[in-house]
């Protein structure tokens, strides 16, 4: 017992340290050379290197328990900021599965709307500007090229019109379409916990690296932020914020749509042996299965269902 409780506390400190406390100093460094650097010469090395020189030649900074405390402190400072980058990425994940009804994420969502239905009216005029030449004799090598190039356009705006303010929000809308469609499961919010009890331990360990991923990425977006309020210091800072950003986009979109692919994969090949487990008669269809499970979680017995016919 002690062994294994030694061995988590290692692996909580392995992961405290790389995923708070490293990041988390060097964002500290970061701030503090832009602190000494300013907007007005953001690139002058000389004067921060002026300023180490002078830290250096202080005698207090030779004391070894002055040393010690400053150390400590920028480990708590920097695992504070970590947890503040966790905080900030929390609050991102939740931004990206809004449904859009309320500004500013309708706003988006229209936005977003009206990019579609443009590039969709483009490749339709691309498209039958290629059938009209076909239609004439006329080579059309040009024109297949450029309706190409518009489905190409369309097809980086997302599968298919968007229906929520982002394209993460939309794969997890797409989600539970599916779901509810294909497997008549109306509320995958409430199933879930109990089909996680059912699901075989591989499949669990997948989504669970899945679902860390998409923390992970949400996190880098904190970091993002966090290095974007640099900025008011030191104006590269927002350089550096701006390209966090686009990493952590490309890396939120990859592990949401694999969550979403090991959600749908959990659903479709385990939804019968929770209706066994929950002691449900067997039935027709998946859809009538899922079905009948959503009213037993939510309390709803066959014969309240007869009724409601």
């Amino acid at each position: 017992m002690n062994t294994f409780l030694v061995e988590l506390a290692t692996r909580l400190m392995d992961r405290w340290l790389t995923a708070l406390v490293a990041p988390g100093l060097l964002w500290v460094a970061v701030l503090v050379s832009a602190t000494r650097l300013g907007q007005d010469a953001p690139f002058e090395l000389d004067r921060l290197s002026d300023w180490l020189d002078w830290l250096t030649r202080q005698p207090a900074l030779h004391t070894p328990a002055v040393v010690i405390l400053l150390a400590v402190t920028a480990v708590l400072t920097a695992g504070a900021v970590g947890l503040l980058a966790g905080a900030l990425g929390g609050l991102a994940e939740r931004c990206w599965a809004l449904p859009g009804a309320l500004p500013p994420a309708a706003w988006l969502l229209t936005a977003r709307r009206r990019r579609w239905d443009w590039a969709t009216r483009r490749l339709r005029e691309a498209v039958l500007h290629a059938v009209e030449l076909d239609a004439q004799g006329t080579d059309t090598g040009r024109a297949d090229a450029l309706a190409l190039r518009r489905q190409r356009q369309r097809v980086r705006l997302g599968p298919a019109r968007p229906v929520r303010p982002t394209r993460i929000g939309d794969r997890y809308a797409r989600t539970a379409e599916r779901v509810q469609r294909v497997n008549g499961l109306d509320d995958l919010a409430l199933v879930w916990p109990r089909l996680w009890t059912v699901l075989p331990d591989s499949l669990r360990t997948e989504i669970a690296a899945a679902r860390g991923g998409t923390s992970d990425a949400a996190r880098l977006f904190g970091w993002g932020m966090l290095y974007l309020a640099i900025s008011a210091w030191w104006w590269p800072a927002a350089l550096l914020g701006a390209a966090i950003f686009a990493v952590a986009t490309v890396r939120a979109r990859s592990t949401s749509e694999n969550l979403s692919a090991l959600i749908e994969t959990a659903v479709d090949l385990h939804s019968a042996d929770l209706s066994e487990r929950l002691g449900l008669p067997s039935t027709p269809s998946p859809v009538a299965a899922g079905r009948a499970i959503t009213d037993r979680l939510r309390g709803i017995s066959g014969r309240d269902n007869e009724d409601a016919n």
